[in-house]
């Protein structure tokens, strides 16, 4: 995994949902990538609808803080409208574009198996423009590229994983990227409890102390 391109709908959710395989890939060698598709900005509590603005700001400084922890190479923000991503010609040529320059070999994104309005969203997205960017179209989007894997984290809704990746030893780096995110501190109770927990469960599933569950959504074929 030389190149590895992450699509996270919200600041928080690279860490949640892989921010210990982002470190150990990192910690290995891999180039890593992160892309927020949305700007954050219904990320508040009850009584900050005032503070929009400042909310967006906020978890942009988080999420460069937290991926610095991670080991991410590159940041790259869409700050589409929270909520409001649409599945249009302008976002899917935006995604094949950033496929074709960052060329990664594997990338990681959403389930469709998920609660999340905009997490189905850059799932369906993702996936399509992972397909359509190994086709010989759009020159404008850059040279074509075919990634070797597209794998989906575990967010809100459990998944089915394909792969397991040890993250005993970069668990504390994972917990130490999700405490950046200040802002969400109360806007999902105890999630902290979840991310430990998921661990240790998908750690047992696969032998090792704690882990991070993955399914391959592909939209290519395997030979075996």
């Amino acid at each position: 995994m030389k190149k590895v391109l992450v699509f996270a709908a919200h600041q928080d959710d690279e860490t949640i949902g892989c921010g210990g395989t982002i470190s150990k890939f990192s910690k290995n060698g891999s180039e890593v990538t992160v892309v927020f598709v949305t700007d954050g900005s219904t990320g508040f509590s009850k009584g900050q609808e005032h503070e929009v603005k400042s909310v967006v700001s906020k978890r942009s400084k988080e999420s460069k803080k937290a991926c610095n922890l991670l080991g991410v190479n590159e940041v790259i923000e869409l700050r589409l409208p929270c909520q409001k991503i649409e599945n249009n010609q302008e976002n899917f040529h935006s995604f094949i574009k950033i496929i074709r320059d960052q060329k990664p070999n594997l990338v990681i994104t959403h389930s469709d198996n998920d609660k999340h309005r905009d997490h189905l969203a850059v799932n369906k997205l993702c996936v399509e423009a992972a397909w359509k960017a190994n086709e010989d179209i759009h020159p404008e989007l850059g040279c074509r590229h075919k990634i070797d894997d597209l794998w989906c984290f575990e967010i809100t809704d459990l998944i089915c994983p394909d792969y397991y990746v040890d993250i005993t030893e970069t668990y504390e780096d994972k917990i130490a990227a999700f405490q950046c995110y200040d802002s969400q501190n109360g806007i999902i109770e105890n999630y902290s409890n979840l991310i430990d927990g998921l661990s240790k469960v998908r750690g047992f599933n696969s032998g090792v102390l704690r882990a991070e569950g993955f399914k391959s959504i592909t939209p290519f074929g395997k030979l075996i």
